[in-house]
């Protein structure tokens, strides 16, 4: 039976099954996001299954992806950290296979240099403030800022300005001036600044115990290899951060950044069954996960941040898989999204973020514009080889030519019976044989050897200057150079022979950047009251707030890495030039105060506080200065006031001609009522 609806109320009722299935399936997404922990008890098998087949695919095409760029890694990572060299049997048995440690020696002055410049004692969060921070009033009706006098409303009359209190109207009290109501104060923003620098340093330095020292690890690593990874996240009771490895986290080389990256796979290796069981007892882990009893050895796990549409909607959600490499079992899958990451278009999904939980370190763009960066291992890998090559050949050709060697005629018998066929010396010791010294003569032929040509002592050090050009390893920056130069000629040097180190420099410190943008963040994000009672305490701030000042909507201040200076050499000619600065700047009457406590400050001293000397007093004309700015802030509240008074004035006199016209009018309908109804007037 077939039912004649017009196409306006099919439309309508298409219309009404489609947002209500849109809304079923938006509050299925919202679930979702909510949930806690392991979902994988929702899903069917086969979900599962196409969970796992998706991320192990997906995990071996993009480690295949960068796999060159691997194979330098590892052999770099291989070569500084073995201090046994392989065998080599070219040209004889156990021959010469020298290292020249040319890339160890260029990572540890990397590493030497970047270190102390990122950690500066505990130090290591900057905050910039972002905009102004001269205040903003509260503003009345009009627009014009609203003023109060101790902490009660002034109101603008004819007589003056009044106090409002609740008894009434008071006049303003002789020599009173009334302030600004601030809907945030003049240096709130600095303020909030410090506190939060203050902080955030608190965190790295005294509550993520290893941050310290994995930072040196991947200012290791990173200037080896060419990039490093830092992962931040807060798991439920206080923040974390771990170091991790480049070689450890397989991203598609082909990805533009890890926004981009269409799942970022981490390599967890070391774990052992018994921990696996144990993470599974705690919940953490799916119950049905099995292994072999007698299974001892120790597995890799991989975890992936991928994106599936496990609610069918057509949109792909983000998620934590985690899954054993061998035995390919599901582990756990938790939504890598929360509300927050959701994000509409009108009443629809349009797309929904993950959470970024990794920070990028790179040292030098990949020329191809791949993902993973190139360190000192891919630019001096081919230099390298030509000095090891160079540098084996020389004491090969030195230890032939020590070690002599030569012909002996077969007819010339030189052991007495029983002896070996070869004769063999020891310093200052002489042999007895029992052939004339003509015949042992002519009998034994040396064998002579080539000297190392003067071309291949040439071609070594053309080699090692380049590869040193390229390191960034200059005699005057390992100590090495002569120090019989000028001050100003050696900061020269070195600051032309940091160029390179400095571009890098600047790359470490957008990581640190990222990375504490996330921390910023984690804390915002996943602050309670007892987050908001240790800010106050360690702070010891009533306007301390964690939530408002870990607010980063109002984008007021930003967390950052200092990259004033790069050496300690550098800050301290910077403190040189700004002593320099200060008679000028007494002159025009500059704060001397502030040029001594950043000099103190480049040069690491402790309690500068104590140091410092006490503000003076104002002088007489600075005191006629603040006399003449003070005049000038009253000349502008008068202003005010008068310019407030006119205006009741204008609008008093408009209400008095408004009320004389209506009066006027009152009269007239008088009359007209009058002789209407024949009343005369008997005057």
């Amino acid at each position: 039976m077939e039912l004649n609806v017009p196409q306006d109320a099919e439309d309508a009722i298409r219309a009404d099954i489609q947002s209500k299935a849109d809304m079923q399936s938006l509050d299925l997404l919202m679930q979702i996001a909510d949930a806690e922990g392991d979902i994988s008890e929702y899903l069917t098998s086969e979900q599962i299954a196409r969970v796992v087949d998706q991320v192990c695919e997906t995990y071996e095409i993009d480690k295949q992806s960068r796999s060159d760029w691997a194979d330098v890694a590892e052999a770099a990572l291989k070569e500084i950290g073995n201090t046994k060299a392989d065998a080599k049997d070219f040209p004889w048995p156990n021959a010469s296979n020298v290292k020249y440690p040319l890339l160890a020696t260029a990572v540890m002055q990397f590493n030497a240099r970047a270190y102390p410049a990122v950690v500066k004692g505990d130090e290591a969060v900057s905050c910039k403030v972002v905009g102004n921070d001269t205040g903003m009033p509260v503003l009345d009706e009009q627009g014009q800022p609203r003023f109060q006098f101790q902490g009660m409303p002034v109101a603008f009359t004819e007589q003056g300005p009044v106090v409002v209190t609740p008894q009434g109207p008071m006049p303003l009290p002789e020599g009173g001036d009334p302030t600004p109501v601030w809907k945030r104060e003049p240096g709130d923003k600095t303020k909030r600044a410090q506190r939060v620098r203050q902080y955030m340093n608190y965190m790295l330095f005294y509550q993520m115990d290893a941050w310290e020292a994995e930072t040196d690890t991947l200012l290791f690593q990173m200037p080896a290899i060419g990039c490093g990874f830092r992962k931040s996240w807060f798991d439920g009771r206080k923040h974390q951060s771990k170091f991790v490895p480049a070689l450890k986290l397989v991203v598609n080389n082909a990805s533009k950044s890890l926004d981009d990256a269409p799942q970022i796979t981490e390599e967890i290796d070391g774990i052992y069954p018994h921990q696996i069981k144990r993470d599974i007892r705690t919940g953490k882990y799916r119950q049905d996960v099995t292994f072999d009893p007698d299974e001892k050895d120790p597995r890799l796990l991989i975890e992936a941040q991928a994106y599936f549409d496990l609610d069918d909607d057509g949109i792909d959600e983000p998620y934590i898989v985690t899954i054993d490499h061998k035995s390919r079992q599901l582990l756990r899958i938790v939504p890598d999204f929360g509300p927050e990451q959701v994000q509409m278009a009108e009443t629809d999904v349009a797309y929904i973020e993950r959470r970024k939980f990794y920070t990028k370190y790179g040292f030098m763009p990949n020329p191809e514009g791949t993902f993973y960066n190139i360190g000192l291992a891919h630019l001096l890998h081919q230099y390298g080889n030509v000095i090891n090559t160079l540098v084996n050949q020389m004491i090969d050709a030195n230890t032939a030519a020590v070690a002599g060697g030569g012909f002996v005629a077969s007819g010339l018998k030189l052991q007495g019976r029983g002896q070996s066929s070869s004769l063999k010396w020891r310093p200052g010791e002489y042999k007895t044989v029992p052939v004339a010294g003509d015949a042992l003569r002519n009998g034994i032929v040396e064998r002579t050897f080539p000297q190392a040509s003067p071309v291949m002592f040439n071609l070594l050090d053309l080699i090692l200057g380049a590869a040193r050009d390229i390191a960034s390893i200059k005699d005057i920056l390992t100590g090495e150079g002569s120090n019989n130069g000028q001050v100003g000629t050696t900061l020269a040097l070195i600051e032309q022979g940091l160029q390179v180190f400095t571009a890098i420099y600047k790359r470490v410190y957008l990581g640190l950047k990222g990375e504490f943008k996330i921390l910023y963040r984690n804390i915002g994000t996943h602050a309670d009251e007892r987050a908001q009672a240790e800010y106050m305490e360690l702070l010891d701030d009533p306007a301390a707030d964690i939530l408002k000042d870990f607010d980063g909507r109002d984008m007021d201040i930003c967390p950052v890495s200092d990259p004033s200076s790069v050496t300690k050499m550098q800050r301290m000619a910077r403190a040189q030039f700004l002593l320099s600065t200060v008679e000028p700047l007494q002159a025009v009457g500059g704060d001397v105060r502030e040029v001594l406590r950043r000099v103190y400050e480049a040069a690491d001293v402790e309690d500068i506080d104590k140091i410092m000397p006490p503000p003076p007093p104002p002088g007489p004309e600075q005191a006629m200065a603040m006399q003449d700015a003070e005049a000038t802030i009253r000349g502008k509240v008068a202003k005010a006031v008068k310019d407030e008074t006119d205006a009741a004035a204008k609008a008093a006199s408009v209400e008095l001609d408004a009320g004389s016209l209506q009066l006027d009018r009152d009269k007239a309908e008088l009359e007209a009522l009058k002789t209407g109804m024949g009343m005369v007037d008997a005057g």
